[in-house]
């Protein structure tokens, strides 16, 4: 923009457009997976936009895995914009089983997301406009998928990984997925396991089962593969759609054939009693996403939407509150904190995330000398506190029906 020069000393008003904040994303996943790379590397990053670029930008490998059918099923239910994170296979072991390389090689793709969150690590492969694409996207990753896990015993621990990667990044949720063919029993009993060696209890993340087919899918599994790619998409859908607090449940899986195993309702009540998030297929209403649970045995996280819809407000304060830092520590600042917070709380309100009739019975905010006693000011901490009333997903419709000699009354929830 030219410099104005001014003859006369006075007051100038100047009218300007101001620059749009960075528009702030939800529902974006990072697909760590195996692939054929270059001799020299060992993981490699591209952002996907649609699903075309999945070829342009990896190429075929002659790899084993499900990476191509994950993100392929995300795009196919909504997805508009993702991470791929592909990681070297090591073509002397089959990637099917436990082998050192796969925990190692996931570990790489978490540090190398780690990186480039905050350190702004160079990606020396990409070229300059796609390595600014990935760490302008790289703080908006608030899902993550791994499809290339092991099928045996492994795969607990692994999943356990993830899961710590996504509780050390607050902002981070998981979706994961179920063994193949598990007998309905065996799932029980997973879950069971899990409880007792408190290995993937966690409010950040999500288990879904069965298994799905897709067209043209592996010869090797008879076309099933993970679903967390598809469900990964209709967590973008719902969130582009209506917002993080809507359960991304009794959602259409599109781009699929058919269930691994077909679930009544006597099998959801026991995967649901555990946490499982289950797929089922109805008569004239397709597949569908039957389950918004997390991985937590804690009531206050128990649904999808109520965990993430606060993960979501720790990543707006991050991203909003940063020029903050250094500011005189005057009440000043608490004003301003909470202006802010407040602000934010209500348009959530208004977008109908809370329950209430009124502000005051959906949120608070505090961020005074209560909350700042002297010795967390010492520390030039800020400390606030917010309160949320999140909607509920109603699991449950309960309909009375009364009979008198008169009528027949229906009373809803």
């Amino acid at each position: 923009m030219p410099v104005k020069r001014y003859s006369t000393p006075r007051v100038y008003f100047e009218e300007f457009a101001p620059k749009k904040s960075p528009k702030f994303r939800t529902g974006v996943p990072a697909f760590l997976g195996f692939w054929q790379l270059d001799a020299d590397q060992t993981a490699r990053l591209h952002v996907l936009t649609r699903w075309s670029q999945f070829d342009e930008k990896l190429g075929n490998s002659p790899a084993e895995g499900f990476l191509r059918y994950a993100v392929r099923g995300f795009f196919e239910n909504g997805g508009n914009i993702c991470i791929v994170v592909a990681l070297q296979r090591d073509e002397a072991e089959p990637w099917a089983r436990a082998e050192p390389w796969v925990r190692d090689r996931l570990l790489q793709g978490f540090k190398v997301l780690e990186e480039l969150r905050e350190l702004g690590k160079s990606l020396d492969d990409l070229p300059e406009e796609e390595e600014a694409l990935v760490k302008e996207l790289i703080e908006d990753v608030d899902l993550i998928c791994v499809p290339d896990l092991p099928l045996d015993e492994s795969r607990i621990s692994l999943q356990r990984e993830i899961l710590d990667y996504c509780e050390r990044k607050l902002n981070c949720f998981a979706i994961l997925d179920s063994n193949r063919r598990g007998t309905l029993e065996g799932v029980r009993d997973v879950k069971g396991v899990v409880k007792q060696w408190q290995e993937l209890l966690s409010k950040n993340g999500a288990l879904y089962y069965p298994w799905i087919q897709v067209p043209n899918g592996p010869e090797a599994t008879g076309g099933f593969v993970p679903p967390c790619g598809h469900v990964a998409g209709i967590y973008a859908r719902v969130d582009e759609r209506i917002g993080v607090h809507k359960a991304p449940a009794n959602e259409i899986v599109e781009g699929v054939i058919d269930l691994e195993r077909g679930l009544d309702d006597d099998a959801q009540s026991l995967l649901n009693e555990v946490g499982v998030n289950c797929l089922r297929a109805f008569p004239g209403r397709g597949i569908r996403v039957w389950g918004a649970r997390t991985l937590s045995g804690l009531p206050e996280w128990r649904y999808v939407n109520v965990r993430r819809l606060f993960t979501t407000l720790a990543r707006w304060i991050d991203r909003t509150c940063r020029d903050l830092v250094f500011d005189a520590y005057t009440p000043a600042l608490w004003e301003g904190v909470r202006g802010r917070l407040n602000s934010y709380c209500y348009t959530l309100f208004q977008n109908g995330a809370l329950q209430g009739q009124t502000p005051a019975e959906a949120f608070y905010v505090k961020c005074d000398a209560e909350t700042n006693p002297p010795e967390e000011q010492e520390q030039g901490k800020v400390i606030s506190e917010v309160g949320l009333a999140p909607i509920m997903p109603a699991e449950f419709i309960v309909v009375r029906i009364t009979h008198t000699a008169a009528t027949t009354t229906f009373t809803g929830p």
